[in-house]
């Protein structure tokens, strides 16, 4: 299940506008149950989870939507439950974000403007953050205290997931390289010759290499990813080219791919299992309440073309 806490979701505290006119945000483009969802409260959503530049394409904004539509059955069954939050936990974190630097509001029209000139002042910007916060908080105490409370995985279920996908939880082949830098094609070869010579830096000199990282097959560009894995642990690589420049790099370490046992992955199958369960309560969760609620996307008001799977009124 993917949960993201309520910094990521509350960033910008404007709303962006969608459409040509301003007069289309007051249009409802979605219903969910007895809620109806205008144009400006989607725009404001969706400015709130991007940090873009440049346009949306249609499937972004499409997900955006059913994002929100998620996160408002999830607040439905809040409120069912009897859910609440006070008024200073809402104030702790809304000042907690106001503090926190947030992205460029992007409007669904293709242009990028700053939060405080995203289709005009809103009426009231602190009742909206206020509200997005609210909302958040009341979706994580519900995950929390009702849909995942008891959750758990029997060693019949881990070894079951781990038998199946035995693959998965393999160790890949994996490089730890670090790496010169150079302006130039002939002053990374030329250093890259040295190397290979066995006359580079001395034992007494600073290792002139800077540590990139670990790496699998497939990680890294496509001229850095051949270059590496074709050498052993010490090895250096002649110039390779990068998009930021030119490099010589060292493989530090390398690893094979090596099966593992159970007992050495019992922790990464352990959470592979409750995520999965996760899954299916706030799926089955999310099947009920728009059996009770029904969703539906105005296409005709939408500021854009939807191509999810919601049902739909024209």
């Amino acid at each position: 299940m993917n949960r993201l806490p309520a910094a990521a979701v509350v960033l910008a505290v404007a709303g962006a506008s969608c459409g040509d006119v301003a007069e289309n945000e007051d249009l409802v483009v979605i219903s969910v149950g007895e809620r109806e969802v205008t144009q400006a409260v989607l725009d404001r959503f969706i400015a709130s989870r991007t940090g873009l530049g440049g346009t949306l394409d249609t499937p972004l904004l499409s997900g955006l939507l059913e994002e929100f539509v998620r996160e408002q059955l999830l607040v439905i069954a809040a409120e069912e439950e009897g859910i609440e939050v006070s008024e200073v936990q809402v104030i702790e974190e809304t000042s907690a974000l106001r503090r926190a630097p947030g992205p460029e509001v992007i409007r669904t029209d293709g242009e990028a403007v700053a939060p405080e000139s995203a289709g005009g002042e809103p009426e009231d910007p602190d009742d909206w953050l206020r509200s997005r916060v609210r909302d958040r908080l009341m979706v994580d105490r519900l995950l929390d205290t009702v849909v995942l409370a008891g959750l758990e995985a029997t060693d019949e279920a881990l070894q079951l997931e781990f038998e199946a996908n035995r693959a998965f939880y393999a160790r890949p082949e994996t490089v730890t390289l670090s790496e010169r830098r150079f302006d130039d094609r002939e002053s990374a070869e030329a250093a890259a010759g040295l190397l290979r010579e066995g006359s580079g830096a001395g034992e007494d000199d600073a290792d002139p290499f800077l540590p990139v990282g670990t790496f699998r097959r497939g990680e890294l560009p496509d001229a850095v990813d051949e270059a590496v894995f074709v050498l052993d642990s010490g090895d250096t690589t002649d110039a390779v080219e990068t998009a930021a420049g030119f490099r010589v790099f060292r493989v530090d370490e390398r690893l094979p791919a090596a099966s593992l046992e159970f007992e050495e992955v019992r922790d990464v199958v352990r959470l592979t299992v409750l995520r999965q369960e996760a899954d299916v309560r706030v799926q089955a969760l999310l099947d009920d309440l728009r059996r009770r609620h029904p969703v539906r996307v105005h296409t005709a008001s939408l500021a854009f073309p939807y191509v999810g799977s919601l049902p739909r009124v024209e």
